[in-house]
């Protein structure tokens, strides 16, 4: 009977390891970032994609201090941006402080999944 036990509860480490991995996986994908470069010679773009409802997406930008950032989203859903944590609802255009990576996040708080377009400019 000992016997038994102790290979169901090996069984039962091994199913809970594995489904912690799944989330993890999961966890890493939801808050993947996603590098913004700009094609040669230019100093903007425009991202087009899709985002279900209660998700976000984020990208990094590397930019320098002094230089001034443009951020802006469109969408018909209730998307919104923020930038290193900071609220700017649908866009903004800051000066910087420092030479560093910049992370802009579009958000989706409606109920449905919805396309944006999120423009982003350095000067």
């Amino acid at each position: 009977m000992k016997k038994a036990t102790g290979v169901l509860k090996k069984g039962l480490v091994i199913k809970m390891f594995a489904v912690l991995m799944m989330i993890g996986m999961l966890d890493t994908l939801a808050f993947s970032q996603t590098r913004i470069r700009f094609a040669r010679g230019k100093s903007s773009t425009t991202i087009n994609a899709r985002l279900d409802s209660g998700y976000m997406h984020s990208y990094v930008l590397g930019a320098r201090a002094g230089q001034t950032m443009t951020v802006s989203v469109n969408s018909e859903a209730d998307i919104w941006l923020d930038i290193g944590g900071n609220d700017v609802g649908t866009g903004e255009t800051i000066e910087l402080r420092s030479t560093d990576d910049y992370i802009i996040t579009v958000h989706n708080d409606d109920d449905y999944t919805a396309r944006y377009s999120l423009y982003v400019a350095i000067r």
